[in-house]
């Protein structure tokens, strides 16, 4: 079983040179920030990074689809860029809807993530650990999602979450190895889909909603939203 520092080399070396993670939607570019860093993903920067014994176990790995074109975020990529270089600055989580939705989301776990002590032990991550070149959404499949299926699980056995949290239909799928019907009609109940992880039954896999504009309005808006991770939070325990 690796460490989590060795999955994070394990991914550098794998996607670095990375010529076939795209299509006609989707062209892989190479992060530089992403590169120099030690964390799984960019968005690990908002929370995960502050865990130094991540080794040890974590409560919660969020996970959504992919970060999409760094240089449409530069507010977000510099504070990353500060934190690399030991500054105390917190991630811009102001920028994003989807970021702005989470903030209030994790409030119904109990969890403060506008603060870096968030008052759990959350690491996020994209399931793809690809970026982009060009347009920021769209056009992603499993089949590009599949090249990073290995380094994905590996993180899992590394970290080894009590409960994962899936941004979205596709992203839920991967992560729980298996295809699903009436996702939205489901969500549309304030209903998670619920299942466990393939590789390790004792970590409870949600699939919800992405928290972007679209993933709301398609749900019903933000309270169905809400009562979906307020059921999260009921079956596993957590308190406001």
């Amino acid at each position: 079983m690796l460490t989590y520092e060795e999955v994070v080399s394990k991914a550098k070396s794998s996607i670095a040179h990375r010529d076939n993670y795209k299509n006609k939607h989707v062209i892989y570019k190479e992060c530089p920030t992403w590169v120099k860093g030690d964390q799984i993903n960019l968005w690990s920067y908002w929370q995960g990074y502050q865990i130094k014994d991540i080794d040890n176990g974590i409560d919660i790995l969020l996970v959504g689809q992919d970060w999409g074109n760094p240089n449409n975020n530069p507010s977000v990529i510099d504070d990353i860029n500060k934190i690399q270089e030991g500054e105390e600055v917190f991630y811009d989580s102001s920028v994003s809807l989807t970021d702005r939705n989470l903030v209030e989301l994790f409030g119904c776990l109990g969890c403060n993530i506008a603060s870096k002590d968030s008052g759990k032990r959350i690491l996020f991550t994209n399931y793809s650990l690809g970026y982009r070149e060009g347009s920021e959404t769209g056009g992603m499949t499993k089949s590009l999602m599949r090249q990073d299926s290995e380094l994905f699980n590996d993180l899992v056995m590394a970290v080894k979450p009590r409960i994962i949290i899936c941004l979205g239909k596709l992203t839920y799928e991967m992560v729980a190895g298996k295809t699903t019907k009436g996702f939205v009609k489901w969500l549309k109940n304030g209903e998670p889909f619920v299942t466990q992880y393939p590789s390790n039954e004792n970590i409870t896999v949600y699939g919800v909603a992405h928290p972007g504009s679209r993933g709301t309005y398609n749900v019903g808006g933000k309270e169905t939203m809400l009562k979906i991770w307020e059921k999260i939070a009921e079956k596993e325990g957590y308190k406001k």
